[in-house]
């Protein structure tokens, strides 16, 4: 038990900075697009189980998991918590935590991997700081949830396959349903462990071992995902096949009338080209950590080529296969079948966990030779630069680009969506609190979520605050560009600009 603590120490060290860090920050956040609508669900499935009121099936939104909504609401009844600041508080504050304790199991999967605490310590780096998971781990309780779920997946695969126990296989299914229980997409955990385990179950019959033990632990992996994801879905409760079906069909169709900005173009966001996911994933992951999971991930693929028996085996090195899977599964199904996939590439986070372990492999691989001190030089300025550009840009560090966009002035601005979520209307509403000294002031906004992000405000903020409509005489106008990506001719006198990349990401003009 000391010796594996001992292992771990590093990245209990790791996880308490990083906890320290977010109770500091985390009210620093504003109120993104899509928090009003994930909270509306785990209320709504709240009063669905306590108060028997069944307006959850006629839900526009009941197709979306609440697998982590549901406890969010717990909490927040539990708390007694009423107040839209203090309720958006906290929930930034356990999102941020359960996905650090999922960093922190990323940390003990890659120690078991590759058997060294370097690599361990890097894969939590990378895993904890991306800049742009990194600031949605506070404010998006839809996607982030769901790509922590996937380390812990992980995690608990490479255990119960190398203890190969059937306890072991029973909380590998419990945590595979949970993880679906978040979003449907999560069914795709269930063919790829139950292919490994038939893998094992038709080698133990061609070796005449008896094969009952596969069989039952198949069954158990089987029923604890099955279990979980019935309890921590409850609108599947009284019909669990019509509403898990209804809830895939709207997976793969997902209608969205947004529009897009992508390389200068504004498309229709259900009419996106295949290279929309690939192309965002590129210009928004840190270069070195690209490089690293794009050579991880061809290396497997010629090992896998080159010996495939190494992979039908029980073994770590066939878990890579499972990363694989994960990573190239998700975008081919989203490319396939023409899947609405907006906002960057959010809706497919839960790839990257996958995308780093791969990294991690390629790492290994490279500081075993001579390569070691250009691969530790490497890494280290890049977490440099990112660890700058979130401290620099905090709390919109989400819009992060690298450096295969140029960051010349407007460029990015011109070219994609910046500031999609809203996040930076409460920075917009602080800057003229602070300049404008009169005791009402009216506000027009541009798309987002300006009502919430003036919810979030102080009390006595907010009385001095008035959202009108544009064309109901405010005294200034502010804007995130989303949908309207040109400029605000009409305004002149600009008095904010905030920009992120030398391109602007908020802009307030004063109308009169």
């Amino acid at each position: 038990m000391k010796k594996v603590l001992s292992g771990w120490l590093p990245g209990i060290i790791l996880f308490a900075v990083c906890l320290c860090i977010a109770f500091c920050t985390y009210k620093d956040y504003g109120f993104a697009w899509d928090e009003s609508i994930q909270r509306l669900t785990g209320t709504a499935t709240y009063d669905y189980i306590f108060n028997h009121n069944n307006g959850l099936k006629s839900l526009e939104y009941r197709d979306l998991g609440t697998g982590f909504e549901l406890p969010l609401v717990f909490i927040e009844k539990w708390l007694r918590l009423t107040d839209l600041r203090a309720i958006t508080e906290m929930r930034h504050l356990v999102t941020h935590i359960f996905f650090l304790i999922s960093v922190f199991c990323g940390y003990v999967l890659a120690l078991r991997l590759f058997k060294s605490q370097t690599i361990a310590c890097i894969g939590f780096l990378l895993l904890a700081f991306h800049p742009r998971i990194y600031a949605h781990s506070f404010f998006n309780s839809k996607d982030i949830p769901f790509l922590s779920m996937f380390i812990i997946t992980f995690l608990v695969s490479h255990i119960a396959f190398e203890k190969n126990r059937p306890g072991w296989y029973f909380i590998l299914g419990l945590v595979c349903g949970y993880t679906t229980s978040i979003r449907a997409m999560g069914i795709m955990l269930l063919p790829c462990i139950v292919l490994f385990l038939l893998i094992d179950l038709i080698r133990q019959y061609s070796a005449g071992e008896k094969t009952r033990a596969g069989l039952r632990n198949m069954l158990l992996f089987v029923a604890g995902y099955c279990l979980l994801l019935y309890i921590a879905w409850p609108i599947l409760w009284s019909n669990p096949i019509y509403y898990f079906a209804e809830e895939f069909k709207s997976l793969a169709h997902i209608k969205w009338g947004g529009k897009v900005l992508f390389y200068g173009e504004i498309i229709d966001g259900e009419k996106l080209p295949w290279t929309y996911t690939p192309a965002w994933f590129a210009i928004t992951t840190p270069e070195v950590w690209l490089v690293a999971g794009l050579a991880g991930m061809i290396w497997i693929v010629c090992l896998a080529v080159k010996y495939p028996k190494r992979f039908l085996v029980n073994s770590s090195q066939r878990q890579f296969l499972l990363y694989l899977l994960c990573l190239l599964g998700p975008v081919f199904m989203v490319i396939i079948l023409h899947s609405v996939n907006y906002d960057d590439w959010r809706h497919l986070y839960f790839i990257y966990p996958s995308f780093v372990m791969l990294a991690l492999f390629f790492v290994s691989k490279l500081i075993s030779g001579k390569g070691g001190i250009i691969v530790y030089a490497a890494f280290a300025l890049q977490f440099i630069f990112a660890g700058i550009f979130i401290i620099r840009e905090h709390p919109l560090e989400y819009v992060y680009f690298n450096r295969l966009v140029s960051h010349a002035d407007e460029n990015i601005h011109r070219n994609f969506d910046m500031e999609y979520w809203g996040i930076s209307y409460r920075k917009g509403l602080e800057y003229i609190l602070a300049h404008d000294n009169t005791s009402m002031i009216r506000v027009s906004n541009g798309a987002g979520p300006i009502y919430d992000n003036v919810g979030i405000l102080t009390e006595a903020q907010r009385k001095r605050i008035t959202i009108v409509a544009e064309n109901e005489n405010p005294d200034y106008f502010i804007t995130v560009f989303r949908y309207h990506p040109e400029e605000y001719d009409y305004y002149h006198n600009i008095i904010y600009n905030y920009k992120i990349s030398n391109s602007t990401v908020l802009r307030i003009y004063k109308v009169h």
